[in-house]
């Protein structure tokens, strides 16, 4: 066995490895390091020092997608995640930056950055440091211009685009608005934390703020494991089948499923040509209120059927979204907490895992029939909720594009959490709104118990809902409810109005049918068989990175035109090949190219022409600045080469 395959089979044994001025130090939880495996490890012990040495450690299957995510829109705010504060009272700034400084330090997720090697991103975890603290006083300002002045500055430095290779992944802005009166904004990437993490801040922050109030060291507790051990760990069970037994049989289940739902098109979206990455629409959100009285109902429909709310809710909303789109099959995602052990509960992180669940309306079922169905695949799909979605992607959508939001153009989520709390002594403290960012996807609703009913947000992308649109669903989402609950054995035929929302007659794509897809052209006179291989240098370059991301043999000639994907590539691999591409000749790829570019030939051609257009460049601006220097008076010229 390899020290990569030892190092690799200890980790998804649980144990954690690291090395301290020379020495080895293994940790575990009871029961896993026996004295064979102790002593197995003793004799390995220089080359596990060796291989943590030169180790990268890997990203988890959700810090991948978000880094792919990341790589095609550098500058959109899609995964931005702000959370604004608002305090009343003296709040005492020295002790915040104290406070903000130990959350910082408690938590490695925070100060982690992403950096590639050929292409492939890895974790570095910097050094402790301060967090980052913009501090805004618009006291300057007349009163009644102050809120306006903080609004925009709040929506400016939540959409600042983030570096993952070199950080920071979270930032804070205080706003001064009177001596009692402030706004604090944290804004993280969502690569560094999920929804669970802000919890976990707020607590910290309050906890931290206490101690430096009172003139203590905000020494928070140090985590007994860290997010780097859990994307490793990851990694580590699924390194030789990213599926496992149960995303297999979620791949069976969802064979012949459409990937994607029939939207219609809002009509400015088929006029107005699309944006650059970064300069992209803001999300639209319509809330929705279902009064406590609607709410018991759903309940008792709930206790009636032997299903929970969730599936009821569900249900609903499946029923409106399968008449707006005209199909009776289709996905809806439900995000779900992936934290698979409880000591990583108190671990910053983005844990969170996307489950598809395939709802089937075809066969003009009563209500108590399909929350029937609806419930058992519910169970079946949170059966697998550890199942990697990028794996299942893969596997059953094989990355024909970059969808923003793959097979699950909706996702729906309850809300069963406690609300986030940011509590901070002496000082009433609220969350505000947080300020709009660019949308994740196409729809994502999001019902919360609140006061004994359920507050609904569905948020939209409105370059594909429109608001008109998505106030109509919220609309018939709760009409649906009602007639649900006053009529439990009814038709679902019955439950919306053909009229409720304008239909589309077109089907959605099946997971079994082939997606579109760029193909290379071969020149003209090329024999139709015969073997095209790498002639340029840029083509050679290119063909071994082919085969060591593709794991090609080494010794087969690659075809300079053979389509990236139809040789096993994926998306996330695509990106990586890109990134290396990029960073290893010093050139920039425009995004909107990428469906242009598979194919070794292809990609060959348009790094050299940037190259070229690079060097060009180069040289333009060489011969100005020589053109300057020689316009300079002498005496200038000395003075400026002393």
């Amino acid at each position: 066995m390899t020290i990569e395959d030892h190092y690799a089979d200890l980790v998804a044994r649980g144990v954690r490895l690291a090395a301290e001025d020379g020495r080895l130090r293994c940790t575990a939880v009871a029961g896993v390091l026996t004295d064979a495996l102790l002593e197995e490890v003793s004799a390995r012990k220089e080359e596990l020092l060796a291989h943590l040495a030169e180790r990268r450690v890997p990203l988890s299957f959700a810090q991948e997608q978000l880094w792919v995510a990341h790589r095609l829109d550098p500058v959109g705010s899609a995964y931005h995640e702000p959370a604004l504060i608002e305090f009343d009272g003296p709040l005492h700034s020295a002790a915040l930056r104290r406070a903000l400084d130990a959350v910082y330090h408690r938590h490695e997720a925070l100060r982690t950055v992403y950096p590639t090697y050929r292409g492939r991103p890895y974790q570095v975890v910097l050094d402790l440091r301060s967090c980052p603290l913009t501090a805004v006083d618009l006291t300057d300002l007349p009163a009644h211009a102050r809120e306006e002045a903080a609004r925009h500055e709040v929506e400016r430095e939540a959409r600042r685009p983030f570096d993952l290779g070199s950080g920071p992944l979270m930032r804070a802005a205080l706003f001064t608005l009177d001596s009692e009166r402030h706004q604090l904004l944290l804004t993280r990437h969502h690569i560094a934390g999920d929804g669970w993490s802000l919890g976990l801040l707020f607590g910290d922050l309050g906890d931290a703020y206490r101690a430096a109030r009172a003139d203590e060291h905000p020494t928070l507790p140090r985590n007994a494991v860290r997010y780097t051990d859990f994307a490793e760990w990851q990694r580590a069970t699924r390194r030789d089948d990213p599926l496992g037994a149960r995303g297999a049989e979620r791949v069976r289940a969802l064979r012949g499923a459409p990937t994607g739902l029939r939207l219609p098109v809002p009509e400015t979206s088929r006029t107005t040509p699309a944006t650059e990455p970064g300069e992209g629409h803001l999300a639209q959100t319509v809330t929705l209120r279902l009064e406590p009285r609607l709410a018991d109902g759903i309940r008792t429909l709930a206790e009636r059927g032997r299903v929970t709310p969730f599936t009821v809710l569900l249900t609903a909303y499946a029923i409106v979204l399968g008449r707006w789109c005209s199909q009776d099959d289709l996905l809806i995602g439900a995000p779900v907490a992936g934290r698979p052990r409880t000591e990583y509960e108190q671990v910053v992180g983005t844990f969170a895992n996307l489950v598809p669940i395939r709802i089937r309306l075809d066969g003009a079922p009563g209500v108590d029939t399909l929350l029937h169905r609806v419930h058992t695949e519910v169970l079946a799909a949170l059966e697998a909720r550890d199942v990697p979605f990028a794996a299942l992607v893969a596997q059953i959508a094989p990355g024909r594009g970059f969808d923003v939001d793959p097979l699950c153009q909706a996702t729906f989520s309850l809300q069963n959490l406690p609300a986030a709390q940011a509590a901070l002594p002496g000082l009433r403290t609220r969350l505000l709104p947080p300020p709009a960012v660019a949308p994740k996807g196409a729809l994502t609703t999001i019902a919360t118990p609140v006061d004994g009913g359920y507050d609904v947000t569905l948020t939209h992308d409105p370059a594909r809902i429109t608001d008109e649109s998505a106030r109509a669903l919220a609309d018939a989402f709760e009409r649906v409810l009602r007639h649900a609950v006053a009529r439990p054995e009814g038709a679902i035929a019955e439950l919306a109005s053909p009229d409720a929302l304008r239909p589309l007659t077109e089907s959605a794509p099946a997971v079994d049918e082939p997606r579109p897809e760029a193909t290379a052209t071969p020149p003209a006179g090329a024999a139709p068989d015969a073997t095209r291989a790498p002639t340029t240098p840029t083509q050679r370059r290119l063909a071994a990175l082919w085969r060591d991301l593709l794991a090609l043999p080494q010794d087969e000639t690659t075809d300079i035109h053979a389509n990236f994907f139809d040789l096993g590539g994926d998306s996330i691999r695509l990106t990586q090949l890109l990134a290396w591409v990029m960073d290893s000749f010093g050139i920039d790829l425009p995004v909107r190219r990428i469906h242009e570019l598979l194919d070794i030939a292809s990609l060959a051609s348009a790094v050299d022409a940037a190259v070229r257009r690079r060097d060009e460049e180069a040289d333009a601006a060489l011969v100005a600045l020589v053109r300057d220097v020689e316009q300079l008076p002498e005496e200038e010229l000395r003075k400026r080469l002393r």
